[in-house]
């Protein structure tokens, strides 16, 4: 119907089970989870759902769920919260993108309640680097189905390769929004380097 033609029930595909073992086994039934137990465009409800997934589907395995959940997730709000909204955030490490929606929430809540517009020419509020391309589509999904989509750039790419160019892209604006909030959630030998770039 966008493009003039009919809307058309698209038929059901059958569900795709995806193996212990397999690559990304553990993210793509984390989004599968979320796209069966959260209500859809809700972001609090999904970030839920990945609390739960976490909790309820990988305890006793060796494996774990890398999000910033439970009082890491109380902290990161607040801080987002706290921060200014005239520019952006960045965030350096989407993984599945459970934080990337904590971050945009908080955001627009604090923007809700200073009846605050966005300032700047970007059209985001939030741009994050993953260099995991399965990931970063992974949380490219969570956030459609979460609704905060439009509200975030995912880029693709070491940070070491992405933030020069982020840098320079937000200069060449002509009201180029400044970066009111980092969220450093990649590798720990980075995080100098990075923030260097960014100041």
């Amino acid at each position: 119907a966008a493009c003039g033609g009919m809307a058309a029930e698209l038929p059901a595909v059958a569900d795709v089970i995806v193996g212990p073992g397999e690559p990304y086994a553990k993210e793509l039934r984390l989004l599968h989870h979320v796209f069966e137990t959260a209500d859809a465009g809700d972001a609090a409800s999904v970030c839920a759902a990945v609390e739960r997934f976490g909790q309820e589907s990988l305890p006793g395995s060796s494996r774990w769920l890398k999000v910033a959940g439970g009082p890491k997730a109380v902290l990161l709000s607040k801080a987002a919260s706290e921060a200014p909204v005239d520019g952006i955030a960045v965030e350096i490490g989407t993984y599945c993108g459970y934080s990337t929606a904590r971050l945009i929430s908080a955001r627009a809540a604090l923007r809700d309640r200073q009846h605050a517009r966005r300032n700047h020419s970007l059209g985001v509020d939030l741009v994050t680097v993953e260099v995991d391309a399965a990931h970063a589509v992974i949380a490219q999904s969570l956030l459609i189905f979460a609704g905060v989509a439009h509200e975030v750039e995912v880029l693709v790419g070491h940070s070491e390769d992405v933030l020069p160019w982020l840098v320079s892209r937000l200069g060449m604006m002509p009201h180029g929004p400044k970066v009111d909030l980092v969220f450093l959630d990649q590798r720990g030998s980075r995080y100098c380097a990075d923030l260097g770039v960014l100041e």
